[in-house]
């Protein structure tokens, strides 16, 4: 089972976890004699910025590199740029967001939060050997950290090595058994071990638990679809479209489990919402578009084909052929509208 990356909360970093709330004075003498705020406290507001998602970006990006302009040999501000470039997104950003978690640690080796968001960005990247790496350094300074056990045990996933997952996010677990994002992963694993029930329980869990990210709904959707629990993957997966509209996976899905249940119409509107766009992000690399495209291209033969529009569903399934020639689904697919062109029933 694919998925786009868990959105979580960040890591508390050392230091104070509270930023310093300026009042402004009415009177501008009162402004000119209150204390410039010191370094630490231009952190501590910009930390609170990154880890509130507060709309603020462009401006903690220039707060950061001013204090760095500063203090050259600040490790925390090299951490909290290399996350306020990941968090901007641009995919010409990800160079700049490792440079900066890689000076972070080249200035204090053993600062745990730089290694674990390399670790993130390496998963998002599709790299889950350099992540696993990066997670076991961390672990050597901070043993038994859940948040990294929890990525860790994703890492191994993604891997191919899901018993070890399952082993890992149960660890993490144990510490702490409400948290959303390990319970998350092992779902994931749980699923690729072909456990599925336990899996969709798993999953469930996380989705009742209330963090509202659209990588649960669309895991446990595509567990309902493939166990045939039709109406109950489309209330999930059409959560999951109102929590995120704009995730092409979700809509094909979605396509997906409206064809399967005779409702073309509205696979048909699903499917026209579904179109993967063509701007590649730090969560979604050019090989995760290539799928997407596969897939979007893929369903669309299917449905063609059960609306009775063979011409249609040939120029589609070339579409799916021309971005992976060896896709066993396609030329399974395109073998069968060949056999239905020549009259056989079936």
């Amino acid at each position: 089972m694919r998925h786009n990356g868990f959105r979580v909360l960040l890591v508390v970093l050392a230091g104070a976890a509270a930023g310093s709330t300026l009042v402004p004075s009415r009177l501008a003498a009162s402004q000119a004699d209150a204390p410039k705020p010191s370094i630490q406290e231009r952190l501590n507001r910009v930390r609170t910025d990154l880890f509130s998602r507060a709309e603020r970006i462009d401006e903690d990006l220039r707060e950061l590199k001013a204090i760095l302009g500063i203090d050259p040999r600040s490790a925390e501000a090299h951490l909290l740029l290399g996350i306020a470039y990941r968090i901007a997104g641009s995919p010409e950003l990800v160079g700049e967001a490792v440079a900066e978690l890689r000076q972070a640690l080249a200035l204090n080796p053993g600062f745990s939060p730089a290694h674990f968001y390399l670790a993130r960005i390496y998963l998002d990247l599709g790299r889950a050997a350099r992540a696993r790496e990066e997670l076991d350094s961390a672990l050597v300074a901070v043993p038994g950290n859940p948040q990294f056990l929890a990525l860790l045990g994703e890492a191994e996933r993604q891997l191919k090595n899901p018993r070890r997952s399952v082993e890992l996010t149960r660890q993490a677990l144990q510490a702490d058994e409400s948290f959303a994002e390990a319970r998350y992963y092992l779902g994931l694993a749980l699923f690729d071990l072909g456990q599925r029930d336990e899996a969709i329980k798993e999953l469930e869990r996380v989705v009742r638990s209330g963090p509202n990210v659209s990588d649960a709904y669309f895991s446990l959707g595509a567990a309902y679809l493939e166990g045939g629990r039709v109406d109950e993957a489309i209330a999930t997966l059409s959560q999951g479209t109102r929590v995120d509209p704009s995730r092409p996976d979700l809509r094909i899905q979605l396509t997906r489990a409206y064809r399967s249940k005779g409702l073309l119409d509205k696979a048909d509107a699903e499917l026209a919402l579904a179109m993967p766009r063509a701007t590649a992000s730090l969560a979604s690399p050019y090989a995760q578009y290539q799928q997407l495209e596969l897939d979007f291209y893929l369903e669309q033969g299917l449905l063609r084909l059960q609306q009775g529009r063979r011409e249609a569903a040939a120029r589609a399934l070339q579409k799916a052929l021309a971005i992976d020639p060896d896709d066993a689904r396609t030329k399974s697919l395109q073998q069968k509208l060949r056999t239905r062109k020549t009259g056989d029933p079936r």
